[in-house]
């Protein structure tokens, strides 16, 4: 996740050598494809592009035109523009050295209300003009497919280089969610916990309980486990996950391995703890720290359905707890068997993410309507 703010460099100059014969072609990553949720999770990462650098404009930019520069100091103004969904946005740039190539990405418009509310994949065109020094804008059209807000790309394959996205996971974890906060209040009613105090009594016992008490409120909830994963991506070299909104899985009911973590990961976070979304192939667990800094547990979030409420609608607590208990313990087997893969960047579907640092470094929530 180190290097997940250099985005766009990763995407862009790994393959800028294979520009078109003309000075200039449309620029669209990754794959031509758009993910509003990876827009929406990079609005605001900061720039951290080095000096020298062959990008120009928005440095976490997705969209944008590769220009072959014809000499020293060529100015050009590019524009992007796509109807309904992105208003027309340019950048006046300037390309500093002849013979260089340049990935240039205006800073874009896009509607983000209705990006959020996208929940199938759509055709649309994108439309492209270069215009160089005042003279007639040359102007260009790209077909592409508009994904659903719930498709997470998650790691882009690629020879020369491929792009670790697993922090795209943390973008879906929302502490700030109102439904967050009812589900501390109905945990609290529960009175599995007298308050919700984070590490402040330095005792792992205490943070189990906490732990216990969000895992109880969504077990009575009956959030049965739902193995819908799939998105509708064609493209091998996009790795790419459905993953339903907090609000989604509360009201539908239904949760995967990962909806089940990014639930439970928001509300902790609400708590004052630390969690982190474990990646495993095919698979994601939760993982929480037992003190600051310090040592974790692991929770397989698909244990929620093995205890449902009875007709009454009542759930009994020890019998919640022995679920819990389970889940540890089989949360901590997973991960122990997956330990040695983790770091290994010939595994790209190993992954550990510490959603605070994810928010240090600037990935914040999606904040689906």
């Amino acid at each position: 996740m180190q290097n997940f703010v250099r985005l766009a460099l990763f995407l862009v100059l790994g393959s800028i050598g294979q520009l078109e014969a003309a000075d200039w072609s449309p620029l669209l990553t990754p794959r031509d494809q758009i993910f509003p949720s990876l827009i929406l999770a990079t609005a605001n990462l900061p720039d951290t592009r080095t000096r020298g650098t062959l990008l120009v404009g928005d440095a976490n930019g997705l969209i944008g035109v590769r220009i072959l520069a014809a000499y020293d100091h060529q100015k050009v103004r590019v524009s992007i523009s796509m109807p309904g969904w992105l208003r027309e946005s340019h950048i006046d740039a300037e390309l500093p050295k002849a013979g260089k190539r340049y990935a240039v990405f205006p800073t874009l418009a896009w509607d983000f209300d209705r990006l959020r509310a996208l929940r199938q994949p759509v055709p649309e065109t994108l439309m492209f003009s270069v215009r160089e020094n005042g003279s007639e804008a040359q102007e260009r059209s790209v077909r592409v497919r508009l994904r659903s807000i719930n498709d997470v790309p998650y790691f882009i394959a690629s020879n020369k280089s491929p792009t670790d996205l697993s922090w795209m996971f943390a973008a879906y974890v929302d502490e700030d969610h109102p439904r967050v906060n009812r589900i501390i209040t109905e945990a609290l009613a529960q009175r599995v916990v007298e308050r919700f105090d984070g590490y402040q009594k330095r005792d792992p016992t205490s943070v189990l309980k906490q732990v216990f008490a969000v895992w109880y409120v969504l077990q009575n909830r009956g959030i049965r486990y739902s193995s819908i994963t799939r998105t509708g991506n064609s493209n091998d070299g996009i790795l790419a996950q459905h993953v339903r909104f907090l609000d989604e899985s509360w009201e539908n009911n239904q949760a995967n391995c990962v909806d089940g973590s990014v639930l439970m990961a928001s509300v902790l976070r609400k708590i004052d703890l630390n969690p982190s979304l474990v990646l495993v192939p095919g698979h994601m667990l939760l993982a929480f720290e037992l003190a600051p800094g310090g040592e974790r547990a692991y929770l397989e979030t698909t244990r929620l359905d093995s205890l449902a409420p009875d007709k009454k609608g009542k759930l009994d607590e020890d019998a919640s707890f022995r679920s819990f208990t389970a889940a540890t313990k089989r949360g901590y087997a997973t991960y122990q068997a997956a330990a040695g893969s983790f770091g290994d960047v010939t595994k790209p579907e190993y992954q550990i993410i510490d959603i605070g640092a994810a928010r240090a470094l600037g990935v914040v929530p999606i904040g689906a309507r």
